[in-house]
């Protein structure tokens, strides 16, 4: 068995999935609007931009009704059902929003406010007035009868990232990190992260087993979008308590942020939490204390900014930003191998060593630790041939290379 550090995609889409799909029983008003639905030709623009819902807009009986799931996707909110109170809730940062189907009245931060009409089903999903999303989320909302048009404009600070049961929004400007765990509850800020977010920002999370979170902030900027920066931010009981920034250029691997313990005299696994500036590594425990850290530069042998691609109790797997080439660090006796040379043969070798494009340094891959034996698994896909990605095992007490086992 492999152990990966890595967020579960296939779980936080799947989860982002249940919060939006807002399925509920079918009505008359159904069919009614269904045609409405279906050749309303009413377009959508948010900041300028066109925007296409999956769900066709309509008007009825003057009121210009919007599908609230694409709504609130496209405003970062999340949105989800409950079945048997019959009532939708919206939720954002400072925000909580609940419709109660079949009324004419939503509750916004706990405070009653009348709607234009009441929310309607159509195919099984859940649309409401126009009016609703500019008084209830303060976006401009504005309706162009003559031209069939919605006008949405909205600030876009907030940069939204989904997790396993859980949603984060980063506010740009000032750094506030919100976050929903489980993703229904109402969003809390759980501090400020220190930095300036310049372009393409992304929000990737680990949970731990024990309920802290490791959240990982990247900022891809500059021109060609060469540049990366990686904050770290460990969060303990829904409050920031420690947090890193890592530069890298033209390569970008995700960091590590976790690994697995033995305690040897409780016999139990204990989960040991990761951040990093890239030139120190920090570990934690569970109650957010830092128990551990490490100078990589020195460790690596080379000044340089690392990435820590895998970790242990006694290990460490990393890469030098600039020289790229993948290192393990034997932290018991603080020796290093270099992986290139242990793995690659050949041209594949020799690629590693000399290339200088796009980066310097070798394409191994990092898949994890096998649960025994010592046994660290690496993937390579080489350039000078079609045979896809091959699997290595390196044993770190032997140094022996084999096929990893399939």
């Amino acid at each position: 068995m492999i152990r990966k550090f890595k967020l579960s995609v296939v779980a936080a889409h799947a989860a982002l999935a249940a919060v939006m799909a807002l399925s509920v029983p079918a009505s008359g008003s159904a069919a009614a609007a269904k045609s409405n639905a279906q050749s309303s030709g009413i377009q959508i623009t948010m900041n300028g931009a066109e925007f296409k819902p999956n769900e066709a807009p309509f008007v009825k009986n003057g009121t210009v009704f919007l599908p609230l799931r694409d709504m609130g996707e496209l405003l970062g909110s999340v949105v989800f059902w409950n079945g048997s109170a019959k009532t939708v809730t919206m939720t954002y940062p400072e925000l909580t929003v609940q419709l109660n189907y079949g009324t004419q009245k939503a509750t916004v931060n706990g405070k009653t406010k009348a709607l234009t009409d009441s929310p309607r089903i159509v195919k099984g999903r859940i649309y409401v007035p126009l009016r609703f999303l500019s008084e209830t989320t303060g976006a401009d909302v504005k309706w162009n009868a003559s031209k069939r048009t919605v006008s949405i404009k909205h600030s876009q600070a907030f940069v939204k990232g989904t997790g396993v049961d859980s949603m984060f929004w980063l506010n740009r400007n000032t750094g506030d990190l919100y976050i929903a765990h489980p993703y229904e509850q109402k969003p809390v800020r759980a501090g400020k992260v220190e930095g300036k977010f310049e372009e393409f920002v992304s929000i990737h999370s680990y949970i731990a087993g024990s309920g802290d979170m490791v959240v990982t902030i990247l900022d891809n900027y500059g021109e060609p979008h060469v540049h990366y920066a990686a904050y770290g931010v460990l969060v303990h009981g829904n409050k920031i308590v420690a947090q890193k920034k890592a530069k890298y250029f033209q390569r970008y691997e995700e960091n590590a942020v976790a690994y697995m313990v033995r305690d040897p005299k409780s016999n139990k696994s204990e989960e040991r939490l990761l951040l990093t500036d890239g030139k120190t590594l920090s570990v934690y425990d569970t109650q957010g204390k830092e128990i551990e850290k490490y100078d990589l530069p020195a460790l690596g042998g080379k000044d340089e900014t690392y990435a820590v691609l895998g970790a242990g109790e006694d290990y460490l797997v990393v890469r030098p930003n600039q020289t790229g080439l993948l290192t393990l660090i034997n932290l018991d006796d603080k020796t290093t191998v270099n992986l290139p040379e242990k793995l690659l043969k050949g041209e594949d070798l020799e690629y590693a060593l000399n290339n200088d494009v796009p980066y310097h340094g070798d394409l191994l891959k990092y898949l994890g630790e096998e649960s025994a034996g010592g046994l660290l698994v690496f993937g390579y896909e080489s350039p000078f041939d079609n045979e896809g990605v091959k699997t290595y095992t390196y044993n770190r007490k032997t140094g022996e290379v084999a096929p990893a086992a399939k």
